[in-house]
């Protein structure tokens, strides 16, 4: 499936869970598959990215964009939607950026 992920650094994901509250949380994934390629900046106020960008995503973590657009999130966790616009963010394919699932026995 492809969505808007942000792509996050593991220091940059620390930072973003230290937003977390009881209300709503993050927990950015980790891209674990060996190979998953670059993604493309679409964030034209990503610090240190200018559009168009790649993002290398090996070493990296990524979380939904579309927490910036919920409103849980902006109720109980305006600074970490505001950390989260600074953050490059790229349409990446699932199946792409995650290993998959390994089922015993098959």
């Amino acid at each position: 499936m492809m969505q808007n992920f942000f792509v996050l650094t593991p220091a940059q994901r620390v930072e973003s869970m230290a937003f977390n509250t009881p209300d709503v949380a993050i927990d950015p994934r980790a891209v674990d598959n060996p190979t998953p390629g670059v993604g493309l900046n679409l964030n034209d106020n990503a610090s240190d990215y200018e559009p168009g960008d790649p993002v290398t995503l090996v070493g990296k973590f990524v979380a939904p964009k579309a927490i910036v657009d919920d409103p849980e999130y902006a109720t109980y966790a305006p600074g970490m939607i505001a950390y989260l616009l600074t953050l490059p963010w790229c349409t990446l394919e699932t199946e792409t950026i995650f290993a998959p699932t390994v089922i015993p026995g098959w």
